[in-house]
């Protein structure tokens, strides 16, 4: 089986799981869905399908998906202050696109990498989808 079929299958297992995934399931689901075409996981969907969330996309992340999370806090730019941040939170780029810090880095979904993968921010300068206000976003439970 390649690589591509292993990952969408991991994308249809885990939107069948239930919707209280412990948060150390949260951070394997992001890792697990590297390397999903963009076409099959958006930048919100990507993280909504980790984490169990409801619908609400990178314009309800930025108030808090409807009560599943909390804006943490938020800067004018992406140099945030890294310290405020735990694995599993989601940086929010001014309710347009998000990423999830994994600990040890970041996530997201972006055409400019084929989907899943890991992005590095220093980079991403004149890339609209990261410029204006970013929030910082914990999902509650």
């Amino acid at each position: 089986m390649d690589s591509r079929t292993k990952q969408a299958i991991a994308a249809l297992v885990l939107g069948f799981l239930s919707f209280s995934a412990a948060p150390a399931d949260y951070l394997t689901n992001l890792r697990t869905l590297a390397g999903t075409p963009y076409s099959t996981l958006n930048c919100s969907r990507y993280i909504e399908t980790a984490k169990h969330a409801k619908h609400c996309g990178a314009a309800g992340m930025w108030t808090g998906c409807n009560g599943q999370a909390t804006v943490i806090a938020e800067f004018a730019t992406k140099n945030f202050d890294r310290s405020i941040l735990r694995a599993g939170d989601v940086l929010d780029f001014h309710g347009v696109h998000v990423a999830a810090f994994v600990g040890d880095g970041f996530m997201d979904s972006d055409p400019s990498h084929s989907g899943v993968g890991v992005i590095h921010l220093r980079t991403k300068t004149a890339d609209p989808w990261f410029a204006g206000p970013v929030r910082i976003v914990r999902w509650n439970s």
